[in-house]
């Protein structure tokens, strides 16, 4: 008997040790069923020809069988779990509950997939200028390289000039401002393929101006405008506070934006070899009818995100007294 009862125990023992074996605990168990269900899915997924994921709880895939005919299967996570039919037919229970997605790499929680904005960037620029002989007309030419769905800014500096006008029209005004022998005007629209390669600014009375065609590329195609600002003053010569400075809204700039800075000035007051403005890049810098009494010059300066922190506010350089004008315009990206 006390054998016997030796031999059961051991017996029992066995058949418990053989038992958690054969089956696995919870955990291991959902690891299994999880791993079948995503074989599953991704033989279906590697055969398909069409995906459509517009419903609420399901997704479809479109594949050929094995007679080469079309399928349709249906994934749906609701009421019953996690179900998968073929073609209209009953639907399978893979799983009895709805799956919940939480995605992990390497053990680390990866990223959820969102819309990025993309940074918009100038691609190109063209310019043109009076000589400071006397005509009511100046052509300037569309950048080089500029695309359709480009956004195509126009600066224009006008003295002397009255009524300055683009033509073939299409330009929408978008903001100007003026000081004492100075005008800025900025106009925009979104370039097409049938925008013309020239445009003729047509003026009377003579007049003298600088002009630049801005070609820029991912702005955001609801509204590419984020925010704009302008400035106006005298700069005095040796006093680097009264020189014109780049202007920003710290509450609406990102770190994708697109900082532009328009500067206009009689004569020519910054020495052309640079704009002189701490942690902007110089995109235009030039002159027009130089050496007249109707000189004046435009300057384009750019860059990506907010100004960083200096110790010194950032000017543009002025060698000569001048009267000028800013115009700050904040550049959104679109969604990729």
């Amino acid at each position: 008997m006390t054998g016997a009862t030796l031999l059961m125990v051991s017996l029992a023992s066995t058949v418990i040790i053989s038992t958690s074996l054969v089956e696995p605990t919870d955990e291991d168990g959902r690891r299994t069923r999880d791993r079948v269900i995503s074989d599953r899915i991704n033989h279906d997924l590697r055969y398909a020809t069409q995906i459509d994921a517009t419903g609420s709880y399901s997704v479809s895939v479109e594949r050929p069988d094995l007679g080469n005919q079309s399928q349709t299967l249906v994934y749906e996570a609701y009421l019953n779990g996690l179900t998968r039919s073929v073609s209209g037919g009953e639907s399978t229970q893979l799983d009895p509950a709805a799956p919940s997605v939480n995605l992990h790499v390497d053990g680390y929680t990866a990223p959820t997939a969102g819309l990025q904005t993309m940074r918009p960037r100038i691609r190109a620029v063209s310019t043109a200028v009076t000589g400071g002989w006397s005509s009511s007309s100046l052509t300037i030419d569309l950048p080089d390289g500029a695309r359709p769905g480009d956004l195509l800014l126009l600066a224009v500096v006008s003295r002397n000039a009255f009524f300055v006008s683009a033509s073939p029209s299409g330009w929408q005004d978008l903001d100007y401002r003026f000081n004492t022998g100075i005008l800025l005007e900025l106009y925009g629209q979104w370039m097409t393929a049938s925008t013309p390669g020239t445009y003729t600014l047509n003026y009377f009375w003579g007049g003298d101006l600088a002009v630049a065609m801005l070609a820029i590329e991912h702005a955001n195609s609801s509204w590419p405008f984020g925010w704009a600002g302008a400035s106006s003053g005298t700069s005095v010569a040796g006093v680097a506070s009264t020189y014109p400075r780049p202007l920003e809204n710290t509450a609406t700039i990102g770190e994708r934006t697109l900082n532009l800075q328009f500067i206009a000035s009689t004569r020519a007051p910054t020495p052309q070899t640079s704009l002189g403005i701490a942690s902007f890049t110089d995109c235009v810098n030039r002159v027009g009818s130089p050496g007249t009494t109707g000189e004046c010059s435009l300057g384009i300066a750019s860059r990506t995100g907010p100004m960083p922190s200096l110790t010194t506010t950032p000017h543009v350089l002025h060698q000569q007294s001048a009267s000028w004008v800013t115009i700050a315009v904040e550049v959104e990206g679109d969604d990729e």
